[in-house]
């Protein structure tokens, strides 16, 4: 249901860095931004797969059984979206793509808050409704986060 977009620079084997919250202003280092990145993206996947593993039409029952997963992939999307939107970047590129795409993942983790509590309240349809902005958003997540294309 929902793609994980990955992110330009998030390749390699990830560094230990620090999961203190950043204030917001506070400039951090690319390998401290790249690890909020990678942190938001997991926290896309963990919510697709519980999507993906409901059937294409959920009963009410169902959804609310699903709730508490998507409620914690929803509370992790929050907090990675919370720290990328504090965080600022010295290496313009990374500042630019943090700019692009920091209200981006704002939007989707509140699009995952609105699925996981429709999802409580065993509402398939808003669930749904949900699920369908959160896909948007990983959608735009990803054309944001692209690498720049040369001219043709």
């Amino acid at each position: 249901m929902l793609a994980a977009a990955p992110l330009v620079g998030c390749g390699g084997s990830p560094e230990p860095v620090s999961t203190a919250e950043v204030a917001p202003g506070t400039t951090v280092s690319p390998p401290r931004y790249l690890a909020l990145v990678r942190e938001a993206v997991a926290a896309a996947r963990a919510a697709s797969i519980r999507l993906d593993a409901l059937p294409d039409a959920p009963t009410p029952q169902q959804a609310r059984r699903a709730a508490p997963g998507l409620t914690a992939a929803a509370a992790r999307s929050e907090a990675a979206a919370r720290q990328i939107s504090a965080a600022r970047l010295e290496d313009q590129r990374l500042e630019d793509q943090r700019r692009a795409i920091g209200p981006i993942y704002v939007a989707f983790a509140a699009n995952l808050v609105r699925g996981a509590q429709a999802a409580q309240a065993g509402n398939v349809q808003a669930m749904r409704e949900a699920v369908a902005a959160a896909a948007v958003d990983a959608g735009r997540i990803h054309e944001a986060s692209a690498p720049a294309r040369p001219a043709s």
